[in-house]
């Protein structure tokens, strides 16, 4: 992939006059893992501006006229890159992540958002004085091909084989059950309450959309299970699982295998 310069986004993104430069910081992290968590606990209002670049960098431009902007990478089980900010009565960041790393969004009063997994520029903006504090101003389209659509419920996901299984999504929200994935994919016929997933290939991220109301739903690889539905939300067994609500009525559940395997309690 073409090289992005941090300069040039920031300048494009962060329209400042040249004698403000001082304002604005910069970092650059390497970055080798497969997930991050772009983490906002700035108190003061602010915009984050996350796009996509090249492999193995993470770079962050931040601007806080009249105060201080700081970031952090670390988390104990998923990376998390932390965005700080004192002092300033509106923040700026430009977040510049791999291609091929998932990335979700934590802003100020706990609203998530994951961020779409093509090239493009998803922004974000919290506080605005109200008194909802984070909500984001827009994210382009997932880009999601559909794979199934319709019909009830299967008791039963199965997807055997994680080698080319890059991340798997349960969505429990709207009324319809919805089986996508970032590229082309067919199901292998089977059961109508048992499906059966066959990845291989180039890495895929694979989202399920789970109606609330489903009586029961199960994930699982082989004979580990991955995740379940109970009581309209969905629980996860694995360790490194995500869980997320993005907005009322939608709870999220990522888990991201790991050199093809994932490890699950019974």
């Amino acid at each position: 992939m073409k090289r992005i310069s941090l300069a040039l986004v920031a300048a494009v993104l962060i329209p400042v006059p040249a004698d403000a430069q001082r304002d604005v910081s910069r970092r650059s992290f390497t970055f080798l893992d497969d997930r991050l968590v772009v983490a906002v606990h700035a108190e003061t209002p602010g915009q984050l501006q996350v796009l996509r670049g090249q492999r193995g960098l993470i770079e962050v431009a931040a601007r806080a006229p009249d105060g201080f902007a700081g970031f952090g990478l670390g988390g104990e089980y998923t990376p998390e890159l932390s965005l700080t900010a004192i002092g300033s009565s509106d923040v700026q960041y430009v977040v510049v992540v791999p291609q091929h790393v998932a990335v979700s969004v934590k802003l100020p009063g706990g609203a998530t958002q994951s961020v779409p997994g093509t090239s493009g520029l998803a922004t974000y903006r919290w506080g605005d004085g109200s008194a909802t504090a984070a909500r984001p101003v827009s994210a382009p389209s997932d880009g999601l091909f559909v794979v199934h659509a319709g019909g009830p419920v299967p008791a039963l996901v199965d997807v055997p084989g994680l080698a080319s299984v890059r991340s798997i999504s349960v969505r429990v929200e709207g009324s319809d059950f919805r089986i996508t994935a970032n590229r082309p994919l067919s199901l292998t016929p089977g059961r109508p309450d048992h499906f059966l997933i066959d990845v291989t290939g180039d890495p895929l991220d694979l989202v399920v959309f789970v109606p609330r109301g489903a009586a029961r739903f199960e994930l699982r690889s082989g004979s580990s299970r991955i995740a379940d539905l109970a009581f309209g939300r969905i629980r996860g067994y694995c360790s490194g699982t995500v869980i997320q609500q993005p907005r009322p009525n939608s709870d999220w559940l990522t888990v991201f295998p790991v050199d093809g395997s994932l490890t699950c309690r019974p």
